[in-house]
């Protein structure tokens, strides 16, 4: 290859029209002059047929009229131009012949356009076909040469993309020959079931998935192995796929063959698998509620006839799944005609006004027998038109409940009837022994104070007294009975006014000195205020008092006290009645302030009583908006504590249930 100043003058003597051409026929090289005569590029050029460009049209040999090498002599020739778009344009030509160390042969082709290669000795275009041919050759070797790297670099760096590329994917990737044996895998792969490498190299594909599995999963390859020539196809499975660990992994394959490899994508289904069974864990749980329940859920798409039950509104209606659709029309077929009408308009109404809704309503089984449903329904709204798209919601049979509901009302009415009964018969009954009692009261002590004349004998007087006493024992009895019938049924009316509470406690006081004294029980006051005001009803207060203090020295030994205090507290009025006496039990004082009970103990039944008094002072105490609260402890005594309000509340109830008496 000519060096030093010949070399630059070759490559950048672009005026000048030549081109090489190789065994084939084929341009190695075309100037840019050639190109621009031509109306081409001359790099463009390169690698085409020289004949596209060239067209020999005499010699001095008439037999040469091709470029082929083998046929053409070192010499002169008239060439026609093939131009595009233009006529051809004939010029003459020099063509060499050159043989380069390498073996090659080569085509120098010269063009003139203004007669100068002819002044130029032979020797001259020999010389200078050589060295442009060996700068030709040379130059495109080193091109090649370049080319030839910056090809592998390019793939390798390709190859390097794609490994990178194929790594950040979460799936497992592998590309297998068609006997099973590794070729390639990404990261991932080595990543998720903990092989390397070397250790897949060691065994099969199949091997991969675990014997329970792999008959299968041989079943899907099959299909992909033996395909004809040229025809590719794919398969799709899931299998448990052992990992280096000893563990196990769900893993969904697609397989693919081309080229003679099998090609893998292996896609974790582990999180998928969990989240499939927590969904089944909890399908099952909802359902088992459902049961327990009795509630189903369903959803309906507007204009659709059919609608999606849950198992347990197949139960519900009484229809097997397998047999009955659950279509509009049958539906409305078992609803009470009763209800139909009803239940149809509220879906209409819900389905007009976009709102949530419940019913109720009937059905009729096709075996038999009428259920109760409770139907909650919402709406599902297309969210770019606004309209109703469908209905869901649940069902619940509430027949049982129903039913019993049904029972209680029936027996809270029968027992509101038979309290109202009883409630009319003692007030009738208190009346009608009211007034025989009344004159047996009064005519006996006429008897007594002897005001008709002396009694014959002293006896009679003894008897008198008997008499009078279990008279005015019989009406306190039937006074207690009619006060406790007109509390219970709203009847017993306060007529309320500033008392003081002082005063009215020492009238109370001196109404049972004598009956203390009788049972030798001491009376106790100490310094009782005489400034504390109330507003209560006088007598209802009164009642309270004397209740309170005859239960105390009733049930008060011989030797004991009977202590009265009053004072301001919680913003109210505070009465306190402390004894010394038997006590009450503490599984006994639930009951002490109920109607009719007693503490049932020798004691108590040695003295008379309904057992009325304690209940009819804790319902005229909650009349007037107060407490009543008994603290007792037996053979210490008992205290009971009435907290009254200054002023009566404006709603005034008595805490209890005037059934629960019946």
């Amino acid at each position: 290859m000519p060096t030093g100043r010949g070399q630059p003058q070759l490559e950048n003597d672009h005026d000048r029209m030549r081109c090489v051409v190789d065994t084939q026929g084929n341009l190695v090289f075309a100037s840019p002059a050639v190109g621009w005569s031509v109306g081409v590029s001359g790099p463009s050029l390169v690698g085409k047929p020289a004949s596209s460009i060239l067209s020999i049209v005499s010699s001095r040999d008439s037999q040469h009229q091709s470029l082929e090498l083998a046929h053409l002599q070192s010499g002169f020739y008239e060439v026609a131009l093939l131009r595009r778009d233009r006529d051809p344009l004939l010029v003459e030509a020099r063509i060499d012949r050159v043989d380069t160390p390498d073996g090659k042969k080569y085509v120098v082709i010269w063009l003139d356009l203004d007669n100068k290669l002819k002044r130029q000795r032979n020797n001259d275009y020999k010389r200078e076909a050589r060295d442009f041919t060996a700068f030709v050759v040379d130059s495109r070797a080193k091109t090649a040469a370049a080319d030839g790297a910056a090809a592998a670099e390019s793939i390798s760096k390709a190859d390097s993309e794609l490994r990178h590329f194929l790594n950040l994917t979460d799936d497992l990737m592998g590309v297998y020959s068609r006997d099973g044996a590794f070729v390639r895998v990404n990261a991932t792969f080595n990543r998720i079931l903990g092989f390397t490498d070397a250790e897949l190299k060691t065994f099969p594909f199949i091997e991969l998935v675990i014997p329970e599995d792999r008959v299968a999963a041989e079943a899907e390859l099959q299909k992909i192995l033996f395909l004809p020539p040229g025809q590719e196809a794919r398969v799709d499975f899931e299998a448990r796929t052992r990992c280096k660990d000893g563990g196990l992994k769900w893993i969904q394959w697609a397989c693919k063959t081309s080229g003679g490899h099998i090609y893998a994508v292996g896609r974790d289904m582990e999180s998928v698998k969990r989240h499939e069974a927590e969904l089944q864990r909890r399908e099952a749980q909802l359902s088992e509620a459902q049961k327990i329940g009795r509630m189903g859920h369903w959803y309906w798409e507007v204009g659709q006839q059919r609608m999606e039950w849950s198992d347990q509104i197949y139960a519900m209606f009484g229809v097997e799944k397998k047999s009955f659709v659950p279509t509009v029309e049958a539906v409305k077929a078992l609803v009470l005609k009763r209800d139909l009408g009803r239940t149809l308009r509220a879906f209409q109404r819900a389905r007009a006004r976009d709102r949530d809704y419940e019913m109720q309503f009937r059905l009729r089984r096709p075996k038999g027998g009428i259920r109760f449903i409770h139907c909650e329904g919402r709406c599902k709204t297309d969210p770019q038109t606004g309209e109703v798209v469908a209905l869901f919601g649940i069902m619940q049979d509430i027949t049982e409940r129903t039913l019993h509901e049904r029972a209680l009302q029936d027996a809270k009415d029968a027992a509101e009837s038979a309290y109202a009964s009883k409630t009319r018969f003692l007030a009738n009954m208190s009346h009608e022994l009211r007034t025989p009692l009344n004159a047996i009261i009064g005519f006996s002590e006429m008897i007594q104070s002897q005001l008709l004349g002396p009694v014959g004998n002293a006896r009679y007087l003894g008897y008198i007294g008997d008499i009078q006493r279990a008279g005015r024992h019989l009406l306190d009895l039937i006074n207690d009975i009619l006060d406790m019938s007109k509390i219970e049924v709203g009847k017993y009316e306060l007529h309320v006014e500033e008392i003081n509470v002082g005063k009215l406690i020492c009238q109370a006081l001196n109404m049972v000195e004598g009956h203390a004294q009788e049972g030798q029980v001491k009376l106790i006051i100490d310094d009782l205020p005489m400034d504390i005001q109330i507003v209560a009803d006088r007598r209802a207060l009164m009642q309270i008092l004397l209740n309170l203090l005859s239960n105390a020295i009733k049930f008060t030994m011989a030797g004991g006290s009977v202590e009265v205090k009053c004072m301001r507290e919680l913003g109210g009025v505070a009465l306190v009645v402390s004894d010394t006496g038997v006590g009450i039990p503490a599984d006994k004082l639930k009951i002490v302030t109920m109607p009719f009970e007693q503490v049932d103990s020798e004691f108590t039944r040695r003295h008379d009583g309904s057992g009325l008094g304690l209940a009819i002072t804790k319902d005229l105490v909650e009349l007037h908006g107060g407490t009543l609260e008994v603290a007792s402890e037996v053979g210490i005594g008992t205290t009971v504590t009435v907290l009254l309000p200054e002023k009566l509340p404006e709603s005034r109830h008595i805490k209890s249930d005037p059934v629960a008496s019946v």
